[in-house]
């Protein structure tokens, strides 16, 4: 690893402005992403902004209108271990006690969490520096390369993005804070990822002098149900090959404003709109699981070696939908 300035900020507003003085200025937090890209030389930024002195950014409020906000360095095991989090975002706190291992847990925090880079094997190891995302030689796709852990929803890139919080978030309608130097701007969740582009290495729309402030999840007035599963090869500190969130309303014993995310299928986390419309104006029995299901998958467009996605991802979903039926969260 290259030496490196580390510039401790007091506010989230001086690590902004912190990063607009510094060009190739990096935000840290806990780390768990940065350092080890740092580590392989896929990162060689001269200047580290942290966030570890940044106040308020490791809170988690219940706000007076029911909405819950959650400070950007809140980790994993505080998301999992949290009473509000419990009570009100229990998909939040189960996704966030599943990830990684205890240790990491301890240090990863919600928007690192979020922003960090693909796990493609090809782009995260040094000896392979010319593929960034979206190149036109992917290794995956054309030379037969390790596709186990690829995507299945095919575009310009096959990498699964990996956070196991986002998508609950996403079913959530989660909000994210995004400040810069001239202040904070809400950035819907949905539009929070960059599509791939070659010589293109960050996952997100976060500019150079961006950084994360917090995640807002807006209040509901009727009761919820939500349900999360994801399927891996351990239980144990291995990535998600896929997970699934739902969250719906029930209106009449109908499903209502039904949202069905995904992760770990896709280069961001994917929003299955045909498996809600699918759901949307019926009774979440099996049969209607199925018919989400099949719907889910028909844009699947796999690598051979990623094809069993998309039974895991069936599997995800019905189980994801299984664990809602059990009650209004």
């Amino acid at each position: 690893m290259k030496a490196f300035k580390f510039l401790r900020a007091r506010t989230c507003g001086e690590a902004a402005q912190l990063l607009a003085k510094n060009a190739d200025a990096r935000v840290h937090a806990g780390g768990t992403d940065l350092l080890g890209r740092m580590k392989e030389r896929l990162d060689t930024s001269d200047v580290l902004v942290s966030l570890c002195d940044a106040a308020g950014l490791d809170q988690i409020r219940v706000e007076t209108d029911g909405s819950i906000w959650i400070g950007a360095r809140v980790t994993l095991a505080e998301l999992a271990a949290s009473e509000a989090c419990r009570t009100f975002l229990p998909t939040l706190a189960e996704a966030a006690g599943l990830a990684a291992s205890p240790q990491l847990r301890q240090r990863a925090t919600i928007a690192g969490n979020l922003a960090q880079q693909t796990r493609c094997h090809y782009f995260r190891l040094a000896t392979f520096p010319c593929w960034k995302r979206g190149d036109d030689a992917c290794p995956v796709k054309e030379a037969g390369g390790v596709q186990d852990t690829a995507g299945i929803f095919d575009g310009a890139c096959v990498s699964a993005h990996p956070s196991s919080v986002a998508p609950v978030l996403g079913s959530l309608d989660a909000e994210i804070t995004v400040r810069d130097a001239k202040g904070p701007r809400p950035v819907p969740f949905d539009a929070f990822w960059a599509a791939p582009k070659p010589g293109i290495a960050t996952d997100t729309i976060l500019g150079a002098g961006d950084v994360i402030e917090a995640i807002r999840i807006p209040p509901r007035a009727a009761k919820q149900y939500m349900g999360y599963a994801e399927v891996r090869q351990k239980a144990a500190f291995d990535w998600a090959l896929v997970s699934c969130a739902v969250r719906y309303e029930i209106v009449e014993g109908a499903m209502h404003d039904v949202r069905v995310w995904f992760g770990s299928v896709a280069p961001a986390p994917w929003r299955a709109r045909l498996a809600e419309a699918a759901l949307q104006g019926g009774a979440c029995t099996d049969e209607a699981a199925a018919k989400a299901a099949d719907a889910a998958l028909a844009e699947a467009r796999p690598v051979a070696g990623a094809a069993y996605k998309e039974h895991l991802a069936r599997v995800a979903l019905r189980r994801a939908l299984a664990d809602a039926r059990e009650g209004a969260k």
